[in-house]
């Protein structure tokens, strides 16, 4: 058992709902069966409509998975966002992006037109509905010269719960740890931007350093202890991960219908396995860990 009564409230969000019907249906497994908190939705992804009546079926807590990096965008008129797309009308992609901003070729104001024209579109397709929380596929929105546009447009849209990707664990496993370090470096910055807007975010974040095949028992079980060495409170831990059932080849994507590698990957199903591993109870049980979602954080 736990060396400490303190709770750890933790929420687990899988990213990625509305990618393809696959990963979308081990969601909806895991949610019903009360091993998740809630997910984050792909308003590009080419299973979103579908998805959309899944949680409103069963109830589930989702919030806006903003992407500016996969894909094609929601806005119609590529004049509107002319520097987010290449010729073939598609988003500069994961690095593409960040170097696109470093040069400076990417205007503010198309960045800001394309985020509320996700934002619409996730009211368009949940009857009115807001997301309950807002995160960033590949962490975009933490970049330097985007978040102070997500944090007010947050605040415009009366959104209150944002992810904060500060992973605690970044220098703790030995994986290739360039890209996340940038993460977390500009996550520390985005989170005083984030507090000037009154957002709220849990304290403690995980999932970077454990994806894939780093999605293990006793990875999870090293970041637990690790956060009961100094837990002197209750404390609240938002869980990034990507489980699922594999794509199909030729079914899901960001309005390609072409599906990643990474959705692809038997990785997903591993992390469905473990997510749903009584292992994994009995694991929580020991750190005392109880499930809640973004609205539990005080």
């Amino acid at each position: 058992m736990s060396s400490s009564n303190k709770i750890k409230y933790l929420i687990i969000n899988v990213d990625d709902f509305g990618y393809c019907s696959n990963r979308d249906k081990a969601i909806i497994d895991l949610f019903k069966q009360k091993l998740i908190s809630s997910t984050s939705l792909l308003v590009n992804g080419s299973n979103a409509h579908q998805a959309c009546l899944y949680a409103q079926i069963y109830n589930l807590s989702m919030g806006i998975h903003l992407n500016l990096t996969e894909g094609r965008p929601i806005t119609n008129d590529s004049f509107q966002i002319e520097s987010l797309i290449n010729s073939e009308g598609l988003m500069h992609g994961k690095h593409g992006l960040r170097k696109k901003l470093q040069q400076g070729t990417i205007k503010q104001e198309h960045i800001e037109y394309e985020v509320e024209m996700q934002l619409n579109k996730y009211k368009e397709l949940t009857d009115g509905k807001l997301p309950r929380h807002i995160d960033g596929h590949q962490h975009i929105h933490v970049h330097p010269m985007i978040v102070e546009s997500i944090a007010r447009i947050a605040k415009q849209y009366g959104i209150d719960y944002i992810r904060a990707p500060n992973d605690h664990m970044i220098n703790s496993f030995e994986i290739d740890q360039s890209f996340y370090t940038e993460i977390v470096n500009e996550t520390q910055s985005a989170m005083k931007i984030f507090d000037r807007y009154s957002l709220v975010y849990p304290k403690y974040f995980l999932g970077m350093t454990i994806m894939g095949k780093e999605f293990t028992l006793k990875n999870i079980e090293t970041c637990l202890s690790t956060l009961e060495k100094s837990q002197k409170s209750n404390i609240y831990v938002e869980l990034m991960c990507h489980p699922g059932y594999p794509c199909d080849q030729f079914l899901g994507g960001c309005g390609t219908t072409q599906p990643d590698e990474f959705s692809q990957s038997i990785d997903r199903q591993h992390e469905f396995n473990i997510l749903s591993s009584k292992e994994l109870i009995n694991l929580f049980e020991k750190y005392n860990v109880q499930l809640c979602t973004y609205d539990c954080i005080s």
